[in-house]
């Protein structure tokens, strides 16, 4: 009985932790996947003819067969997070113009970004595209 009453206080209490904004990211990073700068640096990038939805459905499709592990997939954002070759691989979609989309891969292993992978992953995408 006092686990419980211990848990519910815990859950009470979140909202009023989670007001501070260094607390915001370290809570939302495991309902959405956080692009921050590191990616928009060390990620590679191609612009790709076609709809943003269309190049987003084929980014899913091969991601899906790249690896075995499931997809955390954020389709307001169309970003997807996984593992491929033992590497954190996050590929994110995005409109780049009329009828360009943009695929951008970041890939980390062991916490040292992986620029073998992400390469491979971004050629796989933009082959299964053609």
């Amino acid at each position: 009985m006092r686990r419980t009453h211990t848990l519910i206080a815990a859950i009470a209490a979140l909202p009023v932790l989670l007001t501070g904004a260094a607390c915001a990211p370290v809570a939302l990073g495991s309902v959405a996947i956080v692009v921050n700068e590191e990616f928009t640096e060390k990620s590679h990038s191609k612009v790709v003819a076609g709809d943003v939805e269309l190049v987003w459905a084929s980014s899913k499709s091969s991601m899906s067969h790249m690896t075995d592990d499931l997809l955390d997939v954020d389709g307001p954002t169309k970003t997807i997070r996984t593992f491929v070759d033992g590497a954190e691989v996050i590929v994110r979609v995005e409109n780049f113009d009329v009828g360009q989309t943009r695929v951008s891969v970041f890939a980390r292993r062991y916490l040292v970004f992986s620029d073998e992978v992400a390469g491979n992953v971004l050629q796989s995408i933009v082959r299964d595209l053609g």
